[in-house]
């Protein structure tokens, strides 16, 4: 977790907001977290987390147009703290729904395209600042802190929990906090844009862990999913270039 975190942040300065944004919206966190679930408590367990996950994301989408709706009236502490309650409402609100596997997707598209759509537009140029030394290192800290609390969570929590839990906005709120305090609301909402950009392949890695993993050896099931989501988020740039 602390390499990923760092290379995001490094190519969010070097290519800016949208890009960098982009390329932290793969599933960097999620995966890992799927990973470490399969291996600690099975395929079958993993695959049953997805429902879940996909519902749990539909929550990191809405986080995502709260905090870039709030940023601009808001510093980044109530911010996140708000854009966390929309989180937390959509995964409670999910807790004994009985939806199937398309139906769950179905929603995800949907949310995502409409969410896209009416995002908030920045209104300054990008521009680059100087960050201060420790700000990677504190970066790699407090995202590591979350996905080793969320897989050993795991333990107690359940498949349904575990699932709406593994698309928790980690890499998400990282991003979007350390960029709001640091560079202003415009630039978090460019970044947040940029993650959401991701989403479509995100959408595609929770459906592969549901199909592949408990057909095949787990790393190799989670190669594949890596492989095939870089695919799709490639065409996504493209296409919404």
């Amino acid at each position: 977790m602390p390499p990923l975190i760092a290379g995001v942040t490094l190519a969010v300065r070097k290519w800016g907001e949208g890009l960098g944004g982009w390329i932290g919206g793969f599933p960097w966190v999620a995966g890992p977290i799927s990973f470490f679930i399969a291996l600690e408590h099975g395929a079958a367990f993993a695959a049953s987390t997805i429902t879940s996950a996909l519902l749990g994301s539909v929550g990191t989408m809405l986080f995502a147009l709260t905090y870039a709706t709030l940023s601009s009236r808001l510093s980044w502490l109530p911010t996140t703290l708000l854009s966390y309650g929309t989180f937390f409402i959509v995964a409670l609100l999910s807790l004994g729904r009985d939806i199937s596997l398309p139906a769950a997707v179905g929603l995800n598209l949907i949310v995502l395209t409409l969410v896209l759509y009416f995002f908030p537009k920045p209104r300054t140029k990008a521009e680059f600042r100087k960050q201060p030394s420790w700000d990677i290192p504190l970066r790699m800290l407090v995202a590591t802190f979350f996905v080793v609390m969320l897989t050993q969570a795991a333990d107690y929590l359940g498949p349904t929990w575990s699932g709406i839990l593994t698309p928790f906005p980690i890499m998400t709120s990282t991003l979007a906090v350390f960029t709001h305090s640091q560079q202003g609301s415009d630039a978090a909402i460019r970044i947040l844009y940029g993650l959401l950009l991701a989403g479509y392949g995100f959408v595609a890695f929770l459906v592969g862990v549901s199909w592949l993993v408990p057909q095949m050896p787990i790393g190799t099931a989670y190669g594949i999913l890596t492989v095939g989501t870089m695919v799709v988020n490639g065409i996504t740039i493209k296409l919404i270039r």
